[in-house]
């Protein structure tokens, strides 16, 4: 793989999203999480005799990372493996952490928001009889104009499923203001496993169609519209603190030292 085909999915606001772009990285290597699938990238770093930096791929959900707001910072670690191992799992790996949630949440009330606006935009239509423009709105036209608007809002709502069920496992009502919200969450919780079933069904080729994926998938949307206030406070309180630190049960192995930077 080429040096630049990286850029897209490097998921970093700092240095080594830089590197990558402008300066030759000779040596590098991912490390990746098995359990969480969390992929990192470890570079030396560039113009200097000695170091690493070390930052992330987007996960796998947010597709390509580059120039996302959201994305964590990277850093120089320590040259001694012991030191760096911790300052991965004390400051990276919280940090990153966070930056998931945050992209997760802005996610999932942006498509909900919009959504929600094509939703009165279509509403103001069927109340008028008219388009938008003013032309009057016949009876096949308003079929039309209500399917475009559901497929709109499905190929949204399919959004909300990749980010929303990660969000409400961190959830803890007891740990909020809000335990009032408990009725809420189940209610978001039980949609999305509706409309997840629906997804499952057309990925193996269920013979649904348009007009019964809409039916069932729209009372989740629903749901997901008139609770989302009670879902976004409750994932904001929930957003991630610092890790545990990981006991090292043996000396990890001594990192190589870096090369210097060929002159070029």
């Amino acid at each position: 793989m080429w040096q630049e085909d990286l850029v897209p999915w490097l998921w970093d606001s700092g240095e080594l999203g830089r590197a990558v772009r402008t300066a030759r990285i000779p040596y590098a290597a991912t490390l990746t999480h098995t359990t969480s699938g969390t992929t990192l990238l470890l570079v030396e770093r560039p113009g200097h005799q000695l170091g690493y930096l070390i930052g992330a791929f987007a996960p796998e959900s947010f597709e390509e990372g580059y120039g996302d707001p959201h994305a964590p910072r990277s850093i120089v670690l320590p040259p001694s493996p012991v030191p760096a191992a911790q300052v991965i799992t004390d400051r990276y790996l919280p940090a990153y952490d966070r930056a998931v949630h945050a992209r997760r949440m802005e996610t999932v009330a942006t498509v909900l928001d919009r959504i929600r606006i094509e939703h009165d935009a279509w509403a103001a239509i069927v109340a008028s009889g008219r388009y938008s423009d003013a032309t009057p709105l016949d009876i096949d036209g308003l079929g039309v104009v209500t399917e475009e608007f559901l497929d709109r809002a499905w190929r949204g709502f399919l959004t909300v499923l990749d980010h929303a069920p990660a969000l409400l496992d961190r959830c803890r009502l007891a740990d909020t203001p809000w335990p009032m919200d408990a009725e809420a969450l189940d209610r978001l919780a039980d949609a999305v496993i509706g409309a997840e079933g629906v997804r499952e069904e057309l990925i193996a080729g269920a013979p649904l169609t348009r007009q019964e994926r809409n039916t069932r998938m729209w009372p989740a949307i629903v749901t997901w519209l008139t609770d989302s206030e009670a879902f976004l406070r409750q994932a904001h309180s929930s957003a991630p603190h610092q890790r545990p630190a990981l006991a090292v049960s043996a000396p990890p192995r001594a990192l190589p030292p870096a090369r210097p930077t060929p002159r070029r």
